[in-house]
């Protein structure tokens, strides 16, 4: 048992700021919170870190893969439109990948998220040459760093039938796994969703497939929508519905949904979306820097959360782009709208950890936390709070990262080798890049 002790709680949504008080963690789990623990708890290991305690935060969408993708040296054609530049660069990163490649992706991108205080990280992985294991692969670099996570695997049409059909079936593969672990009585870390691309490279057969295996797996479906006019405009064209009917229709629309991106969707989708309990993983870095739009609808999702669709996993940086690039499209919403996006994480989590709660710093939570080494030059109070992640807090406050019970940045350390992760990590971006310009 840990006792932290004189440590102010923060909550970044609802904003609420504590006194100097104590937090007691046993395993994985906060036992108790208030002042005086060390006196209920005399044989704790006691320690006093100072400054402010937050919950964990969440990356609802990421692609871990394309952490090798910073500082790209390949030849890569110029893209007239959304559609090319999947073509140009990133199928073919993805195509690129093998098994080493993903391991190192999946350690340095874990690596990074936990020293951002990032402790939960839903992952949509996609390597067509390395299919069969790819998952037990990425989720190595998730056990070795102690971060939570979700991953699945992007089944496509676009690679063949063989393709579609290998996807789905890591899918099954990774979540019989997961369900074989927590039946042998062991705690899951890294959970299952199951995945897919985005519509237009999905077919009736695979979407069958994939309905099949959410039945199965009792998890849900995580995939991107509307990420681009193209994607909508091509599943009316094609199959004569709007994209959120054609996934409720198939069966695929439910209280485990993550949909990533949902710029283009029909006011008539938004509400199915709602009335599904469905999740929209809003990325705003990802959606600038692809040059797709703004989703102006994004106030209208009951559940909203926020992703970085590959862009690094810093949430609270995420949190800021968003609050700022829908100043900058002239919404009217303050930042504490997009805190409670990214405190919504929390509830996609426990969707999937059963029994599990996150979120909150009180007894009965799992121990997810962030410790900030924050000194602001106003008072920060609970009316305050997103002002302050606003305009004063960033990642590299972050002084310390526990994941279920441990920590996994210790001062500023890594408790996992972290040198070593970035170093192989390096090693296989050259590969990446030699064997990307060989699939031109």
């Amino acid at each position: 048992m840990i006792v932290f002790e004189n440590v102010r709680l923060l909550h970044f949504s609802p904003g609420s700021v504590s006194g100097p008080t104590d937090i007691a963690v046993e395993g994985s789990k906060i036992v108790a919170v208030g002042p005086s623990l060390a006196a209920a708890y005399p044989k704790a290991e006691r320690r006093s870190p100072g400054g402010y305690v937050s919950p964990g935060l969440v990356c609802s969408h990421n692609h871990f893969y394309s952490a090798l993708a910073r500082g790209l040296m390949v030849n890569v054609a110029p893209s007239k439109d959304f559609a090319q530049q999947l073509a140009h660069l990133w199928w073919r990163l993805d195509r690129a990948l093998d098994e080493g490649i993903t391991r190192a992706s999946g350690y340095a991108g874990a690596a990074e998220a936990v020293r951002w205080g990032v402790t939960s990280v839903v992952d949509h992985h996609a390597s067509p040459e390395f299919i069969d294991g790819s998952l037990d692969v990425l989720s190595e670099g998730f056990e070795a760093v102690g971060l939570r996570g979700i991953l699945c695997y992007e089944a496509t049409d676009r690679n063949g039938m063989d393709g579609a059909r290998a996807g789905v079936a890591e899918n099954l593969r990774w979540a019989k796994a997961v369900d074989a672990k927590r039946a042998a009585g062991k705690d899951v870390l890294v959970e299952a969703a199951i995945g897919a691309h985005a519509p237009f490279t999905v077919g009736d057969d695979t979407l069958k497939a994939l309905a099949e295996a959410v039945r199965a797996s009792k998890r849900g479906l995580h995939i991107h929508v509307a990420e681009d006019k193209f994607d909508a405009v091509h599943s009316r064209h094609e199959h004569g519905k709007d994209i959120c009917r054609r996934l409720d229709d198939a069966g695929l629309l439910d209280a485990k949904t993550i949909l990533g991106h949902g710029l283009y969707l029909s006011p008539e989708e938004i509400e199915l979306v709602n009335e599904r309990d469905a999740f929209l993983a809003h990325n705003a870095q990802s959606n600038m820097n692809n040059n797709v739009g703004y989703n102006h609808q994004l106030p209208l999702y009951k559940n909203a959360v926020l992703g970085t669709d590959g862009i690094g996993s810093d949430m609270l940086a995420s949190a800021c782009f968003a609050f700022f690039k829908h100043h900058d499209a002239g919404g009217s919403l303050w930042m504490d709208a997009f805190l409670s996006m990214l405190q919504n994480g929390n509830r996609l989590l426990e969707r999937y950890f059963p029994g599990k709660r996150f979120g909150r710093i009180e007894a009965g939570y799992e121990a997810d936390l962030a410790f900030w080494d924050y000194e602001p030059p106003t008072p920060l109070l609970d009316g305050n709070v997103a002002g302050h992640a606003a305009f004063g807090m960033n990642s590299a406050m972050v002084k310390s990262t526990m994941v279920a019970g441990k920590c996994v940045i210790e001062d500023r350390k890594a408790t996992f080798d972290y040198a070593a992760a970035m170093a192989k990590g390096r090693e296989q971006t050259l590969r990446l890049w030699k064997r990307m310009e060989e699939r031109k």
